[in-house]
């Protein structure tokens, strides 16, 4: 113990009078016990960490499948920055108490307590490592500051939480063998590192421990920083010792939420001047030449409906309704997603904000931002609007949403008010709610603004009883729940065809997200995850009728809808109408400290705003030649700038409250 001492004094450049001073001898003499026992303890964690790292990567490697042991245990060798990061800070109360001056003579029950404390922040850190286990085929990501947004949405999680111990027992059960083995080890080295009981005078001992908790503070705050680089360590520090798709596997949890929870700020990008900007991304639209129409707008959000559950993705559909619904309709063949959570596709459908931060805009520092959105668009043309979620009322937040977004009314679990069609989870079943959905807009004055969101195609993956022996089943649980919400949309529109206000009315249908737990589309860099069908539907008009094989979007549907009813005042969107020709469409997605997008031709990735890959989607749809910084590359001059683009005025337009055109 001493040579290390010695070791840390030479690399500090300490005197070495001190070192062999009295005093110093003495402090490492008697408080040595202390020294080991606090070593022993980040050691027996760093262990419990590695174990996670192994039993993550099991359950979840069918995302890492191209990881080779070589590269795993790299990794792991990199991991233990970020695990040492994690440890110190959350156990910084505890090491504060363990070298604290007092008390000067330690009793049985200041130990105990001290234990107590220890083994308390580290099982709860270890609950949110080991749950990742089972969330992460969810998110793609290591869970971040929303999953406690979760939790404080305590009608949510505390019903769900029964439920989730018994399907992820594995995850329980692993819980409670870490936490008895905590206990036991931790048991252990404090048996064997009884702490110093100080006979000396009172001012000397204070002394002494000051000493030793100035000492340790310093190596603790170079350990919570990662080291004596410029920046503290944080979760896109991951992207410098591996590619992407492993980042979560240098990372863990806590370190993840802790850091999401400090790091909310956006940066301003200064790539451009305003008026360059605006030459590659002018978020103000303007659609003329036409006179408004009012129909009425529903907006359908399917829950987890991929694109390859339908007939768009040439495999085996188990949507025959909304295949023949698109028949009659105008069909974006190349729709994709603008996040991989409800939380976050709701808001880039109704209001066109993509999710480009590693939480929802709703729960962020932003999420009291002045917003363009549908409703309040066509509030100013006389429309009642409303949010229909089956949903426990406050589910996601959308309740408070909905109400940030303009929509008049919210009908939840609670106005449905017929708990005999609660499906035990998240809400009303699909098929009921959605007879609900289409006779309560016969109440509402024309011409109005819906839009719905289902449930039932959500995770635990459940159909009624009745349903479970007659709907076609595949290999994936969500495939079945698919066909039942594809079943109930169809009862929905033989409902909805028998109002007043069907034939006067667009139909927007297209997901919420992707499904996560399906298997990974190789094609595009795995840009599979965020393909989804997006459909206008309009059964008294039959010029909206085809395709178009043009990149679309979630936040590409609000700009759509106003282009199409003749909105004639400017308005702010991030998107662009799919009714216009448009050079240069791209798509960005935000992952793990990542950006990804999709430009004409062209597949990029970037950490942060540093651009690492650039693929040609032409003659590499494997993404498996990388051409940034080649000769060859033709690409990444016509796409970078668009990008950059697209990201500063993400940034700027949140950081400065820009997400409207004032007196239009």
């Amino acid at each position: 113990m001493v040579e290390i001492i010695v070791a840390i004094n030479n690399h500090f450049n300490i005197p070495l009078q001190l070192v062999n001073s009295h005093i110093y001898q003495a402090l490492m003499r008697e408080l040595s016990p202390t020294i080991r026992r606090f070593l022993l303890q980040v050691l027996l964690l760093l262990g419990c960490y590695s174990i996670c790292r192994c039993c993550f990567l099991l359950f979840n490697l069918d995302h890492f499948a191209e990881l080779r042991v070589v590269e795993f245990i790299s990794i792991s060798f990199y991991a233990l920055r970020f695990d040492i990061s994690t440890i110190l800070l959350i156990n910084a109360p505890y090491i504060i108490l363990l070298f604290s001056p007092y008390p000067i003579n330690p009793s049985l029950r200041w130990n105990r307590f001290l234990q107590i404390l220890f083994i308390t922040i580290n099982s709860i850190a270890f609950a949110f490592e080991l749950s990742d286990w089972a969330y992460y085929s969810f998110t793609l990501k290591r869970a971040t500051a929303d999953v406690l947004d979760m939790i404080n949405r305590k009608g949510d999680f505390l019903l769900m939480l029964p439920r989730f111990i018994v399907e992820y027992w594995y995850v329980s059960i692993s819980f409670l063998i870490f936490v008895i083995c905590l206990v036991k080890i931790n048991s252990r080295i404090v048996q064997q590192t009884p702490l110093a009981t100080n006979n000396s005078s009172f001012g000397y001992g204070l002394v002494r421990r000051i000493m030793l908790l100035t000492l340790v503070a310093g190596l603790c705050v170079v350990g919570i920083r990662g080291g004596f680089q410029p920046t503290p360590l944080s979760s896109s520090h991951a992207g410098l010792v591996t590619e992407s798709g492993f980042a979560p596997l240098v990372l863990n949890t806590p370190f993840t939420i802790i850091h999401s929870l400090s790091n909310k700020e956006l940066e301003e990008l200064h790539y451009y001047s305003e008026k360059e900007l605006d030459s590659y991304n002018n978020p103000v639209k303007q659609y003329g030449g036409k006179t408004f129409t009012p129909k009425n707008v529903v907006v359908i959000m399917l829950e987890s409906f991929s694109k390859h559950f339908t007939g768009l993705g040439n495999r085996t559909s188990f949507t025959p309704f909304l295949d023949s619904l698109m028949t009659k309709s105008f069909v974006c063949r190349q729709g994709y997603a603008n996040a991989l959570h409800s939380a976050e596709g709701v808001p880039a459908v109704i209001a066109g904000i993509p999710s480009l931060m590693d939480e929802p805009i709703t729960t962020s520092m932003y999420g009291t931002d002045r917003i363009t959105t549908m409703p309040n668009l066509l509030k100013e043309k006389g429309y009642e609007s409303a949010f229909y979620h089956g949903g426990t009322n406050g589910t996601m937040s959308f309740d408070l949403f909905s109400s940030n977004a303009g929509y008049d009314h919210y009908y939840g679990r609670t106005e449905y008010d017929n708990e005999k069609d609660y499906d035990g989870n998240w809400g009303i079943w699909d098929e009921p709610y959605l007879q609900y959905f289409a006779k309560s807009m016969s109440e509402m004055k024309q011409p109005f603004f819906s839009s719905v969101l289902t449930l039932t195609s959500h995770d635990p993956f459940r159909v009624p009883d009745q349903y479970k022996n007659i709907l076609p089943k595949g290999p994936l649980p969500v495939q079945q729940c698919i066909a039942y919400t594809d079943m109930a949309l169809k009862k929905f529109f033989e409902t909805a065809s028998r109002q007043p206000w069907y034939s006067n009315t667009l139909f927007v249908i297209t997901a919420d997200h992707c499904a996560l737990m399906t298997e990974v589309e190789s094609d595009h860099g795995n840009y599979g995850f965020y393909k989804i069908p997006i459909i206008f539907f309009a059964p008294g008009d039959d010029k909206l009728f085809g395709s178009t094989k043009e990149i679309a979007q979630q936040i590409d549907i609000l700009p759509s809808v106003m282009d199409y009813l003749g909105y004639e005042k400017s308005f702010f969107s991030f998107g662009n109408s799919i009714f216009k020709e448009t050079s240069n469409r791209i798509v960005v997605n935000h992952l793990n400290g990542y950006s990804k997008w999709i430009m004409n031709d062209c597949l990029g990735r970037a950490n942060l705003q540093k651009v690492s890959d650039i693929y040609d989607l032409r003659i590499d749809s494997l993404c498996q030649n990388n051409l940034y910084g080649k000769a060859e590359d033709t690409l990444s001059a016509k796409a970078i700038p668009y990008y950059k683009a697209f990201l500063q005025r993400y940034y700027s337009a949140l950081i400065h409250n820009e997400m409207g055109v004032r007196n239009h």
